[in-house]
């Protein structure tokens, strides 16, 4: 575990989860199967911004449905990350709110939810998906859920392995937790991106002793 700015965890309230890399472990094929998928060849462009500024209906259409068919071979190919349940475990027994906000959409959310958390953790208060506009990195996902909890941005931790979950829960001024991965790691050595984070762990079950 690694601490980066001086935040106090001791108000959090609500914890949101990023999905893909973070409840489940990293599948560092998908998000470039997905770009190849619609013929994006641009890295700094956003894949669901190029979707939208599709010339049709017809062809925006043809684009999720091709990055859908990725997404659900990468659904069937899901490992959960490790510490998964024990956190559920302690957010639940606490009566912490869970929640996950992610770019996805909700049937991998609910496969991984189904497989591989046992019934009595399962409950999540609020799944936000890419249907939420604008998505993460913007904070407007995560204010709207601090919102539907009545909670204060800084009750709530953000949980993710990427900029732009960390920025997303910055720019909300809620808590952020890196979860560290062999990608993600230089994020720690770069000023701009280290400000975006409190602290980094290696394993989910590492928040237990953050909250606690």
């Amino acid at each position: 575990m690694t601490k980066i700015l001086p935040t106090s965890f001791k108000g959090i309230r609500a914890v949101v989860f990023d999905m893909d890399g973070t409840l489940c472990l990293p599948q560092p094929w998908m998000f470039p199967a997905m770009r190849e998928s619609v013929g994006l060849t641009d890295k700094s462009m956003d894949i669901l911004t190029f979707i939208e500024k599709a010339p049709s209906s017809l062809e925006r259409e043809q684009a999720l449905q091709r990055i859908e068919a990725v997404e659900a071979k990468a659904m069937r190919e899901m490992i959960p990350q490790p510490g998964l349940v024990p956190l559920m475990k302690y957010l639940s027994l606490k009566n912490l709110s869970k929640n996950v906000l992610t770019r996805n959409l909700l049937p991998p959310v609910t496969h991984l939810i189904t497989s591989y958390i046992p019934i009595e953790y399962r409950h999540f208060d609020h799944i936000i998906t890419r249907e939420f506009k604008p998505p993460k990195p913007s904070p407007e996902p995560l204010l709207h859920i601090a919102g539907l909890l009545s909670l204060a941005p800084d009750q709530i931790m953000m949980v993710g392995d990427s900029y732009d979950d960390m920025k997303s829960g910055r720019q909300a001024g809620c808590v952020t937790v890196l979860l560290r991965n062999p990608a993600n790691s230089p994020m720690l050595d770069h000023g701009e991106h280290s400000s975006l984070i409190d602290v980094a762990v290696d394993d989910l079950s590492e928040i237990i002793s953050l909250i606690d």
